[in-house]
């Protein structure tokens, strides 16, 4: 019963959000869609809508763990917090190499003369 009154509670917190910002949205919609059309080179990456997919089923999976640690079985918080460093770990070590390979591309196509292949970078630290 508690579970229903907090959905419902969300959905009208949601749907009042929604009408008393409508006409923000649309005309961000309205903004989007003429920069599409001025500029069609600029797409959405497909990394970001599978990294965005990921993070909505992790809360999902999150919110779960967290209801069955609070009311079901308080002993399964060491399984909710491994699963949310373990995640948290994972994602942020992937962002890192993700961006440093994109800077590095970008630093090779800046310094051009640079007589240093892309895996002669994979050394290079922080400092």
């Amino acid at each position: 019963m508690v579970i229903l009154s907090f959905i419902a509670g969300f959905l009208a917190c949601f749907i009042t959000i929604l009408v008393l910002n409508s006409r923000a949205i649309s005309n961000a919609r309205k903004k989007r869609r003429k920069e599409r059309q001025e500029h069609p080179e600029k797409k959405v990456q497909a990394t970001k809508v599978i990294v965005f997919s990921i993070l909505v089923t992790y809360h999902l999976a999150f919110v779960l763990g967290v209801w069955v640690v609070i009311v079901k079985d308080f002993y399964q918080l060491s399984v909710l917090l491994t699963f949310v460093g373990s995640v948290s770990v994972l994602a942020v070590a992937f962002y890192c190499w993700k961006s440093k390979a994109e800077n590095l591309l970008k630093i090779k196509q800046a310094l051009p003369d640079t007589p240093a292949s892309l895996s002669d970078f994979s050394n290079m630290s922080s400092q």
